[in-house]
């Protein structure tokens, strides 16, 4: 990447964090929601997609009207910019999510189809019909639902949901590691979704082979794997709609990746590695003890630099 292209993108795009990039800490030691702000602030960023898929609304640590509004004061006090991360099509939980963002002051909700089915065609125009279902309301509100390629939907797949809705309210979430379980190359991912694009999971991924020969995409942190983050971001510099970059570290998250194709891109991502135990990287069925949390918190701290230095002279 040119000087010249990394000064613009310091320019063009604010950087934030994806609150799964502590998800470890939520799970296992009571992280709440004014510590995450915390965490964010002492990280100099300006963003903050907030998890709300479990219990107590998960990474938001609460259920009530006056506890989001009292999160969104907060948040806006730090400087800070609000989204959500939701989940599925269901259009009475995306009008609550959108009350919710509301009262956050959140600007993207983040869904997911959470589905693929033996018909992707079919698949498709199920979920579209759904989201059409409530697409006008979001726009009302100036909130933009954003459906992720979680995994379960290819980059084009994703696009093609996109025009069957055909609102200018709904959008994409470009993740950089999720086209990895399709053998699809993450640079032409980017590409097809950049035009759509309202907000990003900015990841680093390796393949790793398990002791037992299975093959895993493991979450590293940024600069660490092998994900070709630098041409995704020059791609990503030309997304219309997009504004901040949002970083999500997946240290101890891992998908068992399928059969490969005939045809694997001719790739680094795609050569997978054999590695100990003290190399870093770690899976899912290791213990999760305070060693590992503060590990977790340094993966943070690392991608973040990184993402600075990629985004800045």
């Amino acid at each position: 990447m040119s000087a010249q292209s990394v000064s613009s993108l310091g320019q063009r795009f604010s950087l934030g964090l994806d609150s799964f990039s502590y998800y470890l800490h939520w799970r296992y030691d009571n992280q709440a929601i004014d510590t995450l702000l915390d965490r964010v602030t002492a990280l100099d960023l300006t963003a903050l997609q907030i998890n709300i898929n479990g219990p107590n609304h998960r990474a938001l640590s609460g259920s009530t009207t006056e506890h989001f509004r009292s999160v969104g004061s907060r948040a806006a006090e730090l400087g800070i910019a609000l989204e959500i991360a939701s989940g599925g099509t269901d259009p009475s939980k995306m009008l609550l999510v959108l009350e919710m963002a509301r009262n956050l002051d959140a600007d993207v909700v983040r869904t997911t189809i959470d589905e693929r089915g033996d018909d992707i065609g079919a698949t498709l125009k199920q979920q579209a019909a759904r989201i059409s279902l409530v697409a006008e309301q979001y726009e009302a509100a100036g909130v933009s639902l954003a459906v992720e390629n979680h995994e379960d939907l290819t980059a084009s797949e994703l696009v093609e949901l996109l025009q069957l809705v055909d609102s200018p309210a709904v959008g994409a979430v470009f993740d950089s590691g999720n086209s990895i379980p399709f053998y699809q190359d993450p640079i032409e991912e980017a590409r097809l979704l950049a035009p759509h694009a309202r907000t990003t999971h900015i990841k680093d991924h390796v393949l790793v082979r398990d002791n037992d020969g299975e093959v895993w995409s493991t979450g590293v942190a940024l600069g660490s794997g092998r994900i070709p983050l630098t041409e995704i971001v020059e791609v990503l510099a030309a997304a219309p709609h997009l504004e901040r970059l949002m970083i999500q570290v997946c240290y101890g998250y891992a998908t068992k990746m399928p059969k490969p194709p005939q045809c694997v891109p001719d790739m680094p991502l795609y050569e997978i590695i054999t590695t100990p135990e003290d190399t870093g990287i770690r899976l899912p069925s290791q213990e999760v003890t305070q060693d590992v949390l503060e590990t977790a918190a340094r993966h943070v701290e690392s991608s973040v630099e990184f993402m600075r230095e990629l985004t800045t002279e």
